[in-house]
């Protein structure tokens, strides 16, 4: 190869090394400015927090609420801004509403019945449970007219004013409840009932009964089997104090203890009268204190028939005998079911005697009621 052969072929050499210089220079400041960025991004995202859209300053509700869908959210377990010491937030508004029936004068007002949240200032609200509220201790008592509810909950105040009813201003007593009633749950029990998909004895396998010849009947018309009954024809209170362990054992661990006696030993005097209801008094808050997860249900003396109703002097205090019996069971925290106003529309549902019940009044309202009622 002559010199200018040689002088050509390096020249083309030193142009080749000077591309692949250049082509490893882009690759190195490329790679540097990558790292650059890199590194900007890393110092920043520690150096300034990111803030999550629609999140107010100082307070993300996705970091406080499990469940921030409003009406269902969930306070944080730590604290956070905005919150005091125990983890209740200091901001917000409380509201309480009331969704019950009406409440009557001498008796409790059912919790399950209000309605309590706290609502932020970005319309999230928290469905409160925990709160504070002295009117719905056990031994508070509603006076006629006017009750103020004040419920708390941390810093935050909210109160209610629920009239209370005196029950001698209707003309049966109206009964009285102290749990709240899911009217779509008892109304399926009773479909199942008129369907055949359960029976009776299936849906009261949880309740036990005591009383006389009208819970009896339960079983002599083979509604339901004196398994879950302590009941005689004629008895009264004094019955229920010989078996009272006996009740108390077919009672203990269901859900509700239904008791029903007075019309044996109802009397014209009104000292007999009240004797007799101080003994059901004594009675009942033994069972209450002898069966504390059973809920104690007294059920009303039943009306005659009007065919009977002169027949003896002591017929004619029925009515006012129940209005006894239900401010009793309002004084010592016990429920009260009263079938005085259907009975007396449905004269039918009475047996020849005009004293006694029919079976259809067991089967076709009774047994229906006390679900529907009670809510059991």
């Amino acid at each position: 190869m002559d010199n200018s052969s040689r002088r050509h072929g390096n020249k083309k050499s030193r142009h080749y090394a000077m591309q692949i210089a250049m082509a490893a220079g882009l690759v190195v400041m490329l790679v540097c400015g990558v790292v650059t960025i890199g590194l900007m991004l890393f110092t920043n995202l520690f150096a300034e927090p990111l803030i999550a859209p629609n999140v107010s300053a100082g307070y993300d509700h996705t970091n406080i609420y499990e469940d921030i869908t409003p009406g269902h959210t969930k306070a944080p377990d730590s604290q956070s801004a905005g919150e005091t010491h125990g983890g209740i937030p200091s901001d917000g508004i409380l509201s309480v509403e009331y969704t019950g029936g009406t409440v009557y004068a001498g008796g409790q007002a059912i919790a399950g019945n209000f309605n309590v949240k706290l609502t932020m200032d970005d319309g999230f609200e928290k469905v409160i449970n925990d709160y504070e509220c002295a009117q719905l201790a056990p031994e508070y008592r509603m006076t006629e007219g006017d009750n103020v509810f004040e419920f708390r909950y941390g810093e935050q105040t909210a109160s209610i004013t629920l009239e209370a009813v005196n029950v001698r201003a209707f003309p049966y007593p109206p009964s009285y409840i102290l749990r709240k009633v899911d009217l779509g749950s008892t109304q399926e029990k009773v479909n199942q009932i008129d369907s055949g998909a359960i029976s009776y004895e299936q849906a009261f396998s949880n309740v036990a009964f005591t009383g006389d010849s009208q819970i009896k009947a339960l079983a002599v018309d083979r509604i339901l089997s004196m398994n879950r009954i302590v009941a005689e024809n004629g008895e009264s209170y004094d019955y229920l104090a010989a078996h009272f362990d006996e009740v108390v054992s077919k009672a203990l661990g269901t859900e509700a203890l239904i008791v029903h006696y007075g019309i044996n030993t109802l009397s014209t005097s009104a000292d007999e009268r009240q004797k007799r209801i101080n003994q059901y008094r004594e009675l009942l808050v033994r069972l209450k204190d002898a069966l504390p997860g059973t809920r104690i249900i007294v059920s009303g003396v039943f009306p005659v028939h009007y065919s009977i109703f002169g027949n003896q002097g002591r017929f004619v205090y029925i009515i006012e005998y129940d209005y006894a019996l239900l401010e009793m069971c309002m004084a010592i925290g016990v429920e009260y079911l009263s079938d005085n106003a259907y009975m007396m529309e449905h004269q039918e549902l009475f047996s020849q005697d005009g004293l006694h019940l029919s079976p259809e009044f067991y089967s076709q309202y009774w047994l229906k009621n006390i679900i529907l009622t009670m809510g059991l």
